[in-house]
Formats: C-alpha cells, structure tokens, sequence
C-alpha cells in the first residue's frame, strides 16, 4: 500500500494549530469572531459570478444551477452571499456544497440551511480535505464549475509534508496520487500541493479555483500541482487596515485573488 512516510518540515513551535478541526471547533464553539479574516472576500463572489455566467448548468426543474465547492468555510457569510447572488439570478443554489473539517461549523451551517427550501439550501459537509476517504464523499456533487477558497489554503499550508511511496496496494489513496505514484515510487508533496491533487477527481477541463490568499507564492514551485492546473492569474489586492495615528506611516500590504483553471 502507499503509506505515509517520514514528515520533512516541522510546525513552528507556538504557532495556531490552524491545521487541525479542534483548533477551529474550539473558537466557533465560543462564538469568536473568525468568519471573515482577510476580507469579508466580496471579490471572491464577484470572480466566481462572472465565471458561473458562461458556466452555470440547467437542472431538471429547468432553472440554471451552479456547481460550487466551498472550502473551509467555517463560519463566515461569504457562502451565504454567494447564494442570494445566484438566487438574484434566478438560479438555484442547492449546488453549493461547503466542507470544513471543523464539527461545529457544520453544526453551525446545517442549523441555517434546514430552515431553507431545498432549492435554496446549500449542502454542508465534513472532510479533511488531506485525507481522500473523506474527500471522495464529495464525489456525488462533482464535477464543480468553480472552487471557491477563501484562505482556506493559507490554513493548509501550516500543516506538514507528506512523503508518499508505492507498494502493492494504493487504492485507498486519490486517483491522482496513485496516478503520480505510477511512474515516481517515491513522491514528497507540500499540504497545498496535496490538496490540489484530491480536487483534481471533484473538477472537470476549466473548472476554476479561485483563491483569496495572503502570500504572493502560495501555489509558486509546486511541480505536481502544475501537472493538473494552470495558474491563470495572480491579482494584488490592498489588504483592509486597521485605525492608524495620521501621523504614522503604514506601507500598503496586498492579499492575492489567484485564479488556477483545471486542465
């Protein structure tokens, strides 16, 4: 079997586990106010609209019915957003699935979408979106037009590497990886990396990706990732600041809307 070998960068000691669920369980549970850092990210919805207008699919009922997969959306409001949007279209948005690995923004969610109509209610899952046995439970709801990841792949990359190699047995492991590990016995793979191959199954030629990240090489010198997705584009946006003295000098800090199209 593929097996999980040696880890080759370590977490840095102190730093927030935000790579693991009871870390982000913890903090919904007490109600802290985590949903929208970064941004409330209203340039996400604007990027993944104008993508879904020239994307979005029909269903049976005949309205147009967007397929979005919604990373790591823990509490925010953005899903809720992208929703009446569509809704304002006149299309249904029972096609938006959000996955966190976090029980208690599941709860959370779940809570809301139950007092909806089931064209208006958003699907919520729980996934560790490194580990495939929880990923290909999103395989009914695939292919998705869009990815929308509002940091989510910020949070990932705190996690650690994993170095993978081939033995007889890697069914239980992502298509993709068994692919890779077809020809490299032996492959080391950056968390990012890794969750880019496990969306590779749940996307289809030119899904979209769309990141609002902030690090200006989230997805630099990732070789296997390359095989799978093209990085289309990488916006500077200016990062939302605090109250300053007007006599302080702060320099302009910029997040990053990346856009990665699926090949």
């Amino acid at each position: 079997m593929a097996h999980l070998r040696d880890r080759s960068h370590r977490k840095v000691t102190g730093a927030p586990d935000y790579d693991t669920p009871e870390f982000w369980d913890a903090r919904f549970a007490q109600g802290q106010d985590v949903g929208e850092w970064l941004n409330p990210g209203q340039v996400l919805i604007d990027e993944v609209l104008s993508n879904l207008e020239n994307r979005s699919r029909t269903s049976s009922g005949g309205q147009r019915k967007p397929h979005v997969l919604h990373l790591g959306p823990g509490v925010s409001q953005l899903g809720s957003k992208l929703r009446e949007a569509c809704l304002d279209r006149g299309w249904r948005a029972n096609g938006i699935v959000n996955v966190d690995f976090s029980s208690e923004a599941i709860r959370i969610g779940q809570t809301f979408e139950n007092l909806r109509p089931p064209t208006e209610a958003m699907n919520w899952h729980r996934a560790d979106l490194l580990a495939w046995n929880d990923v290909a439970n999103l395989l009914p709801y695939a292919p998705f037009d869009v990815i929308l990841d509002k940091s989510t792949s910020d949070a990932i990359a705190t996690s650690t590497d994993q170095s993978m190699e081939a033995t007889d047995d890697i069914s239980h492991i992502c298509p993709t990886v068994q692919h890779l590990l077809a020809t490299d016995y032996k492959i080391n793979l950056s968390p990012v990396e890794l969750l880019a191959l496990h969306l590779v199954p749940l996307a289809q030629r030119g899904t979209a990706w769309i990141v609002l990240s902030y690090s200006t090489f989230r997805f630099d010198n990732l070789p296997y990732l390359a095989k799978y997705w093209t990085l289309h584009s990488r916006t500077p946006l200016k990062a939302p600041t605090g109250p300053v003295s007007s006599s302080t000098y702060t320099p302009d800090i910029f997040h990053w809307v990346y856009i990665l199209i699926r090949k």
